[in-house]
């Protein structure tokens, strides 16, 4: 029996947001359009819009929203509220990151009377940045890229940041030998430089979890974290398997907040194996080859392959975690 792919990021959250133990680690996520667009810049300094099918970062833009209040002539009128009801057709799963949405919203006070506030959106797709001062503005430049494409817009978390560089997490979760889940792997990435992605193809560079988050976190609070994420892969995957129930491996996308705090960007229903095998921790890599033989991913027949594809994807990385780990 084949092993089941889901490439719909949209339809992934609804399914996942209807799961106590993994909801509140979803950021407040939508169907892109005019309304959502306008909605979530009123909400959220920060926001990623995303191609509802896609990978390695393809296509995804940031849009940061940027207040500046002006003494104004004369009392500017009171604004009329925006209908969330233009929001609730979306999904059944979109009622659910309603209180989500209510208590991380950092939406600036409304302004006092006889002050006029200014917006400038700043648009970034890869190391390009575009200013735009009106919502009409940016959605024509949004539009231009998206071209009747299916895109999510989500709320942007402040990614916890080594070296001045903001990373991400890649949890890996397989099906066992008891055909049981179970987080095999936590890696991290890197972005590059000036880049608004940290996945590898797009110039961002591998790291291990505790290179980037013990630096950040009491050693307690490391280990608690890391117990949290090994929950939350299985949380994920069986949720996810209720509605896809030939799912056999799961690699989950995380930011950490400048808290510490986990949030799912993303779930990936054909995540990247080799990368682990760059680690300094060959065990695990060997127990997550060994899992994906047994469900199908790989033919047990495949070392030599294994070995050439590991090696290509990065030697100068995997001389550099020798260089790091050595010190």
């Amino acid at each position: 029996m084949s092993i089941q792919r889901v490439s719909s990021k949209w339809v992934k959250t609804t399914v996942l947001q209807r799961s106590r133990h993994v909801n509140e680690y979803i950021p407040v996520t939508r169907k892109y359009s005019r309304q959502t667009l306008e909605r979530m810049t009123e909400l959220f300094p920060a926001n990623y819009i995303k191609p509802d099918r896609g990978t390695y970062g393809n296509g995804v833009m940031r849009v940061k929203t940027t207040r500046v209040t002006l003494a104004a002539s004369a009392p500017e009128e009171k604004a009329n509220e925006t209908n969330d009801a233009e929001l609730s057709e979306e999904s059944e799963g979109t009622k659910a990151t309603e209180t989500t949405e209510a208590k991380h919203s950092t939406n600036s006070e409304p302004s006092e009377p006889g002050k006029l506030e200014l917006l400038t959106y700043h648009l970034q797709h890869g190391t390009e940045e575009q200013v735009f001062h009106s919502l009409d503005e940016l959605e024509q430049a949004i539009n231009k890229r998206i071209q009747q494409r299916d895109y999510i817009i989500q709320q942007g978390i402040p990614l916890m940041k080594h070296e001045d560089l903001p990373f991400d997490l890649r949890v890996l979760t397989q099906k066992n030998l008891q055909h049981n889940w179970e987080t095999t792997g936590i890696l991290g990435r890197l972005a590059a430089p000036g880049k608004i992605i940290t996945n590898i193809h797009g110039g961002g560079r591998l790291a291990t979890f505790e290179e980037l988050v013990l630096p950040q976190l009491k050693k307690d609070r490391f280990q608690k974290l890391q117990h949290e994420l090994y929950r939350l892969g299985i949380h994920t995957a069986v949720q996810l398997q209720s509605t896809f129930p030939r799912l056999k491996e799961i690699g989950i996308d995380i930011a950490l907040d400048d808290q510490g705090r986990p949030w799912i960007l993303e779930v990936n229903t054909l995540p990247g194996i080799y990368a682990f095998g760059l680690l300094p921790d060959k065990e695990a890599y060997r127990k997550i080859k060994r899992y994906a033989i047994a469900y199908g991913r790989l033919p047990a027949s495949k070392k030599s392959k294994t070995k050439k594809k590991t090696s290509k994807v990065s030697k100068a990385q995997a001389s550099a975690f020798k260089r790091r780990t050595a010190r």
